[in-house]
């Protein structure tokens, strides 16, 4: 057993070090996506996460929404920041089963 977890060490070292690792989700556990909504339907939400990157998670009925007031997926706004508590499965898709809603960002300041 010892030996097995030196070699996976080294191998993850290596990789690491060449650039070749690439550390992503994993299929069947949570995982928390941070971001600014950019549109919302009853099925899909799409939003940036914190490095810009566009993100989109399926919405199921299941899917619940945790908000100040009451409101449906399709109800947030653009530029609304959230947390999307999501499970990937095996084709790398993202399902969320909690949409925590903060406040939209700030309008810009005008001159």
């Amino acid at each position: 057993m010892v030996k097995r977890a030196i070699g996976l060490m080294v191998c993850l070292a290596v990789m690491l070090m060449s650039g070749q690792a690439s550390l992503s989700a994993h299929p069947g556990h949570s995982h928390k996506v941070l971001g600014t909504v950019t549109s919302a339907t009853p099925d899909r939400l799409s939003l940036k996460d914190r490095d810009g990157k566009p993100v989109t998670v399926q919405v199921t009925k299941d899917t619940r929404v945790k908000a100040t007031a009451p409101l449906k997926v399709e109800d947030i706004k653009p530029g609304t920041r959230v947390v999307v508590t999501a499970t990937m499965d095996k084709d790398s898709a993202m399902t969320a089963t909690l949409i925590e809603v903060g406040a939209a960002d700030a309008a810009p300041a005008s001159k």
